[in-house]
């Protein structure tokens, strides 16, 4: 195996391949966003940028949270024989003015070095480059974008990096994040490659499609009458133009329409308007029920029923909750529900499947799922499960009865789960970016998710280091197929959109508001 060296590597153990040459020499010319799957070293393309860029000025290197710019850190403390800081909220702000002026590199979460720029500690003038982790999220009020403008307008060494897996399926989407970080060539590389295939590890897919039972086919009926029962009325009052076309989408596209036009209105004629947003409340809250119980079963559908039950007692409490829990339809199924004790299909298959992995040797399985109760769930029903030790992974948010982790607890169960002392991680979409995760044998979808950026980052979590395995469950003829293909859809449009994009970056069709760069070379 060649490596590549630099004199500025303290361990030269890097392996040389083709294809982060290449991104990297395209990553000096001008600012680029590089587009790589995970586990195809985007930290070591940056590392290489770094090595040229620390010639001529200093380096920023932002990661969206405090575990994912650590694990950063940690990397580049190790290969690099330079003095670097490490800054989050833990930094003194006293101390970060000393660190700013002093230090050529530094590793910091976006929130703080926004803060900074505030207090007047720096303004990133002497900064040769600034490197963006997860750059799909420099959109809207992200602090990404208040620095990319910052860092545009001082810079003498413009240079900017941004790293992704996936930076979104809409050009628009894309447009904006090249835009707010100065960008103007896009360098993507997928797995069909012909420089990245001999660095792929076999990631073999897998769809399980289960049947929904004669008791949730009932209770989603009963919920999907009056769901049409909402679009008629929708339709009536000019919000609906099919009021057989009702869903979560629609629904959310009237609640907006409805809000607008409120505004509007006065006096009086504001009434209709707070009685269509009680229906278009109402007609979510059921969409969402029918969507719990098609993916994740009678258990969760009664634990959304008990939360609507509580927030309606509540002093205060919504009036779709209020008018909701007194509907008969909605008695109803609560009633059926309350009396059916079945499992969810997906949970027998999904117990037996990490049995199976378990016993043929897995040693590492992650399980995504979208709610914490089905997470919690998972957890428990795996005790049934001989050698398998499982644990939850969720955010720091507190909800309603059920505590978050704090960023302590998340990393001391990520610790637990490398070392082996769990061997299964029942995450939530918390799993999905922005935290150390070690590669793991399986990943296992416990529904499909709408999202190109969220399949491709679960995806990633297995097939890094050696062969992995994808499940995907899907409940059929039901939305879990829609979002399925959705998905893979925005996956292949991504593509398409990357090579669209940089055909108008060479044409100059795209806005530049980027100075010059000073070009170099890889030694």
């Amino acid at each position: 195996m060649s490596v590549f060296e630099n004199r500025l590597l303290k361990i030269k153990d890097l392996e040389e391949r083709e294809y982060q040459n290449k991104v990297s020499e395209a990553c000096l010319k001008q600012s680029t966003l590089a587009v790589l799957p995970t586990g195809l070293g985007k930290t070591i393309i940056a590392l290489r940028v770094i090595l040229e860029r620390i010639e001529i000025g200093k380096i920023l290197f932002l990661a969206p949270t405090k575990p994912l710019a650590q694990q950063h850190a940690s990397f580049f403390e190790k290969y690099l024989d330079m003095k670097i800081e490490l800054f989050t909220g833990n930094v003194a702000p006293k101390e970060r003015e000393r660190l700013w002026e002093i230090t050529d590199f530094i590793i910091s979460t976006p929130q703080v070095v926004e803060k900074d720029i505030e207090r007047g500690y720096t303004d990133l003038k002497e900064f040769s480059l600034v490197v963006f982790d997860e750059a799909h999220r420099a959109v809207g009020n992200y602090a990404y974008v208040k620095i990319g403008k910052i860092y545009k307008k001082t810079a003498e060494r413009f240079l900017t990096l941004g790293m992704t897996a996936s930076p979104g399926s809409t050009k628009e989407h894309i447009v904006n994040i090249c835009k707010n970080l100065g960008i103007k060539k896009i360098e993507k590389r997928s797995d069909t490659d012909e420089d990245v295939i001999p660095y792929i590890q076999k990631l073999e897919t897998n769809w399980i499609k289960v049947e929904m039972t004669d008791v949730e086919k009932t209770v989603r009926r009963e919920l999907k009458n009056e769901l049409g029962i909402i679009g008629g009325e929708m339709y009536k009052q000019g919000f609906l133009s099919n009021p057989r076309h009702v869903s979560t989408s629609s629904l959310l596209r009237i609640g907006k329409e409805v809000q607008a036009r409120l505004m509007q209105a006065k006096g009086s004629a504001k009434y209709p308007f707070y009685n269509a947003m009680t229906t278009q409340a109402i007609g979510m809250k059921i969409a969402h029920a029918i969507q719990t119980i098609e993916s994740q079963g009678l258990e969760q559908f009664l634990h959304y029923a008990e939360r609507i039950e509580k927030g309606a007692s509540k002093k205060g409490g919504s009036r779709a909750n209020k008018q909701l829990i007194k509907k008969e339809f909605w008695k109803t199924a609560v009633h059926i529900a309350e009396n059916d004790k079945t499992e969810h299909p997906k949970l027998p298959k999904l117990l037996n499947l990490i049995n199976m992995h378990i016993n043929e040797g897995s040693r590492r399985i992650i399980v995504f799922t979208e709610i914490r109760h089905t997470a919690t769930l998972i957890v428990e029903k795996l005790e049934r499960v001989p050698n398998a030790e499982a644990i939850r992974f969720v955010g720091q948010s507190n909800r309603e009865g059920d505590k978050g982790l704090t960023q302590n607890e998340q990393k001391d169960i990520l610790d637990k789960f490398r070392s082996g002392e769990y061997n299964v991680l029942v995450a939530t979409s918390v799993g999905e970016e922005g935290l150390d995760i070690p590669s793991t044998d399986v990943v296992i979808f416990y529904e499909p998710v709408p999202s190109a950026i969220r399949l491709i980052q679960r995806r990633g979590r297995t097939g890094r280091d050696s062969s992995g395995i994808v499940y995907m469950f899907m409940t059929e003829d039901t939305r879990d197929e829609a979002a399925h293909w959705s998905s893979r859809a925005k996956e292949r449009e991504m593509y398409r959109m990357l090579e669209n994009i940089n055909l108008e970056f060479d044409e100059d069709q795209i806005e530049d508001k980027t100075s010059d760069t000073k070009q170099t070379k890889l030694q």
